[in-house]
């Protein structure tokens, strides 16, 4: 893999609703790849998130995930 020298962004299909219309989110990644940059498309304001909080929130939020589908299925099952 290679290693992130410039600022690389992407429009993403995701699009939030803000002052009177759909705009779409662009991720930005930064240098020296520890940051996540977000803002709308049109907008100037960006938005950083370090990129090892991203991970373990998505790891928090998948087993979170797991663990109340569990729940469920044991309940479920239970007469």
């Amino acid at each position: 893999m290679t290693t992130l020298r410039r600022n690389l962004s992407r429009v993403s299909s995701a699009s939030v609703f803000s002052r009177g219309r759909y705009r779409p989110v662009v991720v930005v990644l930064e240098p020296p790849g520890t940051l996540l940059g977000l803002r709308l498309k049109g907008e100037r304001k960006t938005y950083h998130l370090p990129l090892a909080w991203c991970y373990t929130e998505a790891v928090r939020r998948t087993v979170a995930a797991e663990k109340a589908a569990n729940r469920k299925a044991r309940k479920e099952r239970r007469p």
